[in-house]
């Protein structure tokens, strides 16, 4: 599964404080599924719910939904383009610790990733994640409360 690391990578990237805080940024998979496509060879999908906790976080809970956002929009689209899906796709739940920090618990999902399966010769098959549909917006930058380099929290292109 490719989609918890790449999104681990992203928040890394879009906040220093996870540079310095790395056990502060824990990321796993629930009610996970693997969901067969119904054709002859063995291609199928991985469809689970992707929770992300941050401890001890010091700053806006913006800044940490933006990038979020910003990579499921183009990661995994259909969470907002289904209305059925839209209201639920992304829910959080902070713990103010204090005045000054929060732990925050974000669950996101459905989550799915497609995986086909190519039968070769002599009984082998080969494996290849599919790309996911195109979003026609697909560099995004982000900032924090002013258009500066210094504020920029979340640059898609610097993600892959």
């Amino acid at each position: 599964m490719k989609k918890l690391n790449q999104l681990r990578n992203v928040l890394e990237k879009s906040d220093p404080f996870f540079i310095k805080n790395p056990d502060k940024l824990q990321l796993w998979i629930e009610d996970g599924k693997v969901i067969r496509t119904g054709t002859e060879n063995l291609s199928f999908y991985f469809e689970y719910k992707l929770n992300i906790v941050v401890t001890d976080y010091p700053d806006d809970i913006a800044k940490l939904t933006v990038p979020i956002l910003s990579y499921l929009q183009i990661n995994q689209p259909d969470l907002f383009q289904n209305t059925s899906l839209r209201e639920s796709a992304v829910k959080f739940i902070p713990d103010f610790n204090n005045n000054n920090t929060a732990d925050i618990h974000f669950e996101i999902g459905p989550i799915t990733e497609r995986i086909v399966v190519t039968d070769k010769q002599n009984d082998s098959v080969q494996i290849n994640y599919k790309a996911e549909p195109v979003w026609d917006k697909e560099h995004i930058k982000v900032y924090f409360e002013n258009w500066d380099e210094d504020n920029l929290i979340f640059d898609s292109e610097k993600t892959k």
